[in-house]
Order: structure tokens, then C-alpha cells, then sequence
């Protein structure tokens, strides 16, 4: 794409990112299982950084280049909506305030509780009175649970595998104009 502009040049850059940040969630996606089938606590890691890629997706897709003539969110370029799942920050925001986040969970459970982190498999074959589920996969289901807030990775990954079709298409039309 001849880039006319600043603007013009930052939508690519940006729309390229987005197809860069989207292969690093889906390689992170992809490293989760295998890791939970060993139960290794590596697990967790690749879980965070698939909704650190998918956050960096979101913040892209809303992005906007202010200027004078229009203001038009990348999203919008890419026929993206501002209801797409990747929007939905809830767990992506408790990793990233997990401090703040402790102090109301401490408040909400109470002192006595028995606390379950980092934790792979079926939380009914965890049969502890009182429990927290603070972090916990379960490869069966897909589902990550923070803090007894269950979040489907499955369905984040399927919303980050179209956006990044999206934004190659664009891409790859782009660069045949």
C-alpha cells in the first residue's frame, strides 16, 4: 500500500501489529494444553500471555488516529465490532490489577478459606471445604478460573484466529494496490 499520509502509514503499522500480536496469542493458545496434558505449572504462564496478546489486540482494534478530518478507530477499518469478544476485558484486568484485586477477593471470602492455586484438571476432583479457586485450568472444558470467575479461552482463541484472517486479508490486499 503507497502510503499518502502519516495516517495512512500508521493503519498499516497498526493493522500489521494486530496480525502480529494475534500469532502470538494463538502460539501461546496452542502451548496450554500441551503443558496442562504435563502438568506443568508453565501452564499458567501461557494462559497470561495469551490474554496479554489478546489485550494488545483489543487496545489496536480501538485505537484512533486524532486528526482534524476523522477520527476512526482501527476496528472499524477492519469491520471489527466494539462488541467482539476480544473486547471482553474482565480477566485480562484481574491479571493486571491482581493486587487490587486480592484486597476485595480477601474481603468477599473472608480469612477462612482455603486457597487453590495453580491447579490443572477438574475442580470437582478438588473436594477441599471452603475452597478459592484463584487460578486454575481445566483442559476438558477450555476454561480458566480466576478467582472462582470462570473464563472460556477456547472462545478468545476463535475470536483472535478471525481477527487475524481480517487483518492479513487487509494486509495482503494492501500490498497488491
Amino acid at each position: 500500500m503507497p502510503n499518502n499520509t502519516e495516517k495512512d502509514l500508521w493503519i498499516e503499522m497498526s493493522i500489521r501489529e494486530i496480525s502480529t500480536q494475534a500469532l502470538f496469542a494463538e502460539i501461546s493458545y496452542l502451548h496450554i494444553d500441551p503443558k496442562a496434558l504435563n502438568e506443568n505449572n508453565a501452564v499458567f504462564s501461557s494462559i497470561h500471555s495469551f490474554l496479554t496478546h489478546c489485550a494488545m489486540v483489543s487496545k489496536m482494534l480501538t485505537s484512533t488516529y486524532d486528526d482534524d478530518v476523522t477520527s476512526v478507530s482501527v476496528g472499524s477499518i477492519l469491520n471489527i465490532s466494539n462488541k467482539s469478544f476480544i473486547h471482553n476485558r474482565s480477566f485480562r484486568n484481574h491479571l493486571e490489577h491482581y493486587d487490587e484485586r486480592l484486597k476485595e477477593w480477601i474481603k468477599k471470602y473472608g480469612l477462612n478459606v482455603n486457597i487453590g492455586t495453580y491447579n490443572i484438571g477438574s475442580k470437582s476432583s478438588l473436594q477441599i471445604p471452603n475452597m478459592v479457586f484463584v487460578s486454575h485450568y481445566n483442559p476438558e472444558t477450555n476454561n480458566f478460573t480466576f478467582v472462582n470467575d470462570d473464563f472460556n479461552l477456547r472462545t478468545m482463541y476463535e475470536e483472535i484466529v478471525r481477527i487475524k484472517k481480517i487483518a492479513d486479508l487487509w494486509i495482503n490486499n494492501a500490498n497488491t494496490r
